[in-house]
């Protein structure tokens, strides 16, 4: 559209230029005109030149766009497919956070019944032990009371003896 502009620009100002050398006017002015009228022929080519240069560089800069548009497209497809990936894998942590954070509880609980059951063999342990002096003290108890029982059945069988004898003597 702005090549019709400068193009339909220029050839208005060269049909006026022209129209003006139409007129009587003096061959200087005329030759004037004729100069202005190559001038701007002259600028009318290098506008038109410049304009296919900028058309050209506007071409290529579109094929550069969609070629980058491809480019912002895969590389969206991928930041997603990232994200997704990202998510996963958040969300794997999150449940392995989930499942140490378990394990530690259940470990911190074993190791509470563990430190319980240690002090309740502790505790089993001294009464087993209080319990196995108890029973040497009885049978040191039942021992000394054997070997009175022994001795009073001595004691006795011997009287018994001494009253058979002076029972015959009698």
């Amino acid at each position: 559209m702005n090549k019709r502009k400068v193009t339909v620009s220029f050839l208005c100002l060269l049909v006026c230029l022209l129209v003006l050398t139409g007129c009587d006017r003096s061959a200087e002015e005329r030759d004037k005109a004729i100069a202005e009228a190559e001038q701007a022929k002259a600028e009318l080519a290098r506008t038109k030149t410049t304009l296919e240069e900028i058309q050209s560089e506007r071409d290529e800069l579109e094929e550069a766009l969609a070629g980058i548009s491809e480019e912002l497209e895969k590389t969206k497809l991928e930041l997603a497919a990232a994200i997704q990936n990202q998510e996963e894998l958040e969300s794997q942590l999150g449940k392995l956070t989930n499942q140490r954070d378990s394990a530690i509880e259940q470990a911190n609980d074993t190791k509470a019944q563990a430190e319980q059951l240690s002090r309740q063999l502790k505790e089993k342990t001294r009464e087993i032990s209080e319990y196995e002096q108890w029973v040497k003290e009885l049978q040191a108890t039942i021992e000394d009371l054997e070997n009175q029982i022994s001795q009073m059945y001595e004691e006795s069988a011997e009287e018994s003896d001494e009253e058979v004898t002076d029972g015959n003597n009698v």
